[in-house]
This record gives structure tokens, sequence and C-alpha cells, in this order.
């Protein structure tokens, strides 16, 4: 990857900067996703949490941590807000009496509806503003970069 990186222009940078910021804006992506509502405070960790959960799902803090790639203490602030706002249960594990899983409550699972319903109003609206041939390009280069950060 680093040979890749090396390759990169400054001019490059700048025109996808200018892309992400303009696509940010023009799609109200997260954190704008919530603007004007009662939840428009939320982090965008807690956003991505809640979209991640699935209802009736239960997942330790720790697989939490894993699939975010980030560490249990990030992933436990970001629970903690939202336990706070009576978004998610935390309920022990019968199996492992060290470990808690995490689930949507009822509110919560309200919210990542429409969370996750505005995310694809958005991505709707992304790919309309193309010609067929470039939305698979998007699509497949966006596979392509999350996979490269994944490893």
């Amino acid at each position: 990857m680093a040979a890749a990186q090396s390759l990169v222009e400054e001019a490059q940078v700048d025109a996808l900067l200018a892309g992400v910021i303009g696509l940010l804006r023009r799609f109200k992506l997260e954190p704008g996703l919530l603007a004007d509502s009662v939840y428009a405070d939320l982090h965008h960790n807690d956003i991505g949490l809640l979209t991640h959960l699935q209802p009736g799902d239960g997942r330790p803090v720790r697989v939490l941590a894993s699939e975010f790639g980030a560490p249990d203490s990030t992933i436990s602030s970001a629970l903690d807000r939202l336990a706070r706002r009576g978004l998610i249960r935390r309920v022990p594990s019968e199996t492992d009496r060290r470990s808690v899983l995490v689930s949507l409550s009822a509110e919560g699972e309200v919210l990542a509806d429409r969370l996750l319903q505005i995310q694809r109003d958005n991505c709707r609206a992304m790919l309309a503003a193309l010609p067929a041939d470039d939305r698979a390009t998007l699509i497949r280069l966006a596979g392509v970069m999350v996979a490269d950060a994944a490893e």
C-alpha cells in the first residue's frame, strides 16, 4: 500500500477532499443526518453503532470494538451515551458472566431504522446523479477502499 500512496499527487488529494466535503454537505451525511432533531448532538460513533446493531442482536462490547476497529474504551463511551438516552440495552451474558451483551432498545430500533432509511436515501440520490457506468465504478471503488482499510 505504501507504493500506491507515493504515487498520489497533491492535486488529487485536494480534488478528493473537495469532493468528499461537497458530498457531506450536499447529502447531509453524518453528523448532519439528525440536524434539527432531538438527536442532533449524537456523535458519529453513536450513529455508527446504532445502525450497526440489528434488532434482537446481543453483542459483547469486545466484538463491537473489533467490528469497528476501535478500542473497547471508545465503544464503551459511545454505548454509555446511547444508554443514557435509552437507545440501547445492556444485558449480562448467560454464557459468560464477565460479558455484557448490547442490543437496541425499542426507541433505538426506531431511530436506527430512521437513520438507515436516511442513509439509503442519500445513497440513492448520489447514485441517481451518475450515469449507470459511473455508478458501478463508484460502488467498486468504494468496496476497494473499504477492503484496503480493513487490512
